[in-house]
């Protein structure tokens, strides 16, 4: 055993000299080492989604131009709401040597994470501090600023002026008050102030009157007290003037630029002499594609009459049908008849309603509701362009059915054998004159559709206004049925079957 030991005893010392001299290659020396760099960022967490499905919808490829990235940035002004991803970058990456890295809020532990994705709630400012430890055990940092605010709060109770006021003087001056504050005051609030005066007929003399068909606004200013007087002054552009209905606005935004959640939309009449007063009314359709004022510029104007206490007219105008509400002024104080109708429209019924003027006041009359009660029609165009009203057709590769509409549009739905149609095309003519709307639906049917037994086609047409108006017509066989085999041909047969066993 001596002798063993003896042999192996030189062996082991090179086996241990050669393992000290390879963890020599592993110890940390000075001039290999690289100076670290640390940067923080932060972003909000709906921003890099947004970047992110823009690039999946729109890749960047060969030389085009890339998509905008999101936002990072050191410092921001954020809600409670609001998610944000922190973001720590350590460099050069391969050869950095660090001993450990966390975030800290305020001075306490925020997370352990290189990125992550954390709400900071509490208002007020604060510090996110991204903290890097290197080899030598020296600390690196770098801050990152963030202020945290809550929307500024607005009352939407007990403001003034109330909701229809009347006997507003703009000459005596308007004031306008309302209750807003910042819930964290840890910033300033602020208000924006808006007056309009609402689409509508505007009157300048009972002669010319004057068709306005979108708001005008008449102020719009930001201030920093929840209360405003306005005073006439003739250098405004616009002004508020005598017997109109105006509408105002107003909604808090902090100093950070953000916008309460709630806002108060209030309106008012303004005042008249004891010698004149006005009417206003609302107008309400059952087809509520006419407020489009896209839409309802193919279908003309409403019809207004205005009749003092004797059926005289006092006044007789058109408007938009965009326009669903409107004021008439100056009228002398009195009792009238309004009657509304729809002259290109003709399924909707007009309607009327009686009001009262007090002096120096508007009145609020009754809202003037045009209903379309009418179905859609709809008949069978033979080839030849000639409307059939008939129950059974022939099979046609396209038939043609016409639909009439008064009332502003229609729309179908086809079924055959009672399932709804998708083995066929249809396409639609439309063609508008000054009294009518007429569609001419092409119903085009694939081969598989062909059969030697009666078949049926159903129509569902409905306006625009929910009326429905459904037929079914049955479809003639496309071929002929076949032949039944004879008796005597059935006898023939067995015959020779017969004697076929003889």
């Amino acid at each position: 055993m001596k002798f063993l030991a003896s042999i192996f005893a030189p062996f082991a010392a090179l086996v241990f000299l050669a393992a000290c001299s390879d963890s020599d290659q592993y110890l940390y020396e000075d001039e290999n080492s690289v100076a670290l760099q640390i940067h923080a960022e932060m972003t909000r967490t709906y921003e890099i989604e947004s970047a992110e499905s823009l690039d999946d919808q729109y890749p960047c490829i060969d030389n085009c131009t890339p998509q905008v990235k999101s936002s990072r940035v050191r410092a921001d002004t954020v809600t409670s709401k609001d998610t944000l991803i922190f973001i720590g970058e350590i460099t050069p990456n391969r050869q950095a040597h660090y001993r450990e890295y966390y975030w800290t809020l305020d001075g306490e532990d925020f997370s352990n994470d290189m990125n992550f994705r954390k709400p900071v709630t509490k208002p007020g400012y604060h510090e996110i501090c991204f903290v890097v430890t290197d080899h030598y055990g020296d600390t690196l940092r770098d801050t990152l600023k963030l202020w945290v605010s809550n929307p500024p709060v607005i009352e939407t109770q007990g403001f003034i002026p109330a909701i229809r006021s009347q006997g507003l003087s703009p000459e005596e001056g308007i004031t306008f008050a309302w209750h807003g504050y910042d819930p964290d005051s840890i910033s300033k609030v602020y208000y924006q102030l808006k007056i309009q005066e609402p689409r509508g007929i505007r009157y300048t003399d009972d002669r010319h009157p004057k068709l306005y068909t979108v708001a005008h606004s008449i102020l719009d200013t930001l201030i920093d007290t929840p209360y405003f007087t306005y005073w006439d002054n003739p250098n405004y552009y616009h002004r508020l003037e005598n017997l109109k209905f105006y509408t105002w606005s107003v909604r808090a935004v902090n100093e950070f630029g953000l916008e309460s959640d709630s806002l108060i939309q209030g309106d008012f009449f303004t005042k008249g002499n004891k010698n004149e007063g006005g009417i206003q009314t609302f107008i309400r359709f059952s087809n509520e594609s006419l407020y489009d004022r896209y839409y309802s510029s193919n279908h003309g104007k409403i019809h207004l009459d205005i009749l003092d206490s004797l059926s005289n007219p006092v006044v007789e105008h058109e408007i938009g049908l965009d326009t669903n509400q409107f004021v008439v002024s100056p009228l002398k104080p009195g009792k009238y008849k309004i009657i509304a109708n729809l002259p290109k429209l003709t399924d909707f019924s007009p309607d009327t309603a009686d009001v009262v003027v007090q002096p120096g006041e508007i009145a609020i009359a009754d809202t003037l509701r045009l209903l379309d009660t009418i179905p859609p029609s709809n008949k069978h165009l033979s080839p030849e362009g000639l409307l059939q009203d008939l129950d059974t057709l022939n099979f046609l590769d396209t038939l043609r059915f016409y639909f009439e509409e008064h009332g502003g549009g229609v729309y179908q739905n086809f079924f055959w054998n009672g399932q709804e149609l998708r083995g066929a095309t249809y396409f639609r003519e439309l063609f508008f004159s000054e009294d009518r709307t007429v569609d001419t639906v092409f119903l085009t049917l694939p081969r598989s559709y062909r059969s030697w037994t009666y078949q049926l086609l159903s129509i569902s047409a409905y306006d625009y206004s929910g009326n429905l108006n459904s037929k079914t017509y049955v479809i003639r066989p496309s071929f002929e049925r076949p032949e039944p085999e004879s008796s005597s041909s059935s006898a023939e047969n067995s015959s020779s079957a017969g004697g076929n066993d003889d």
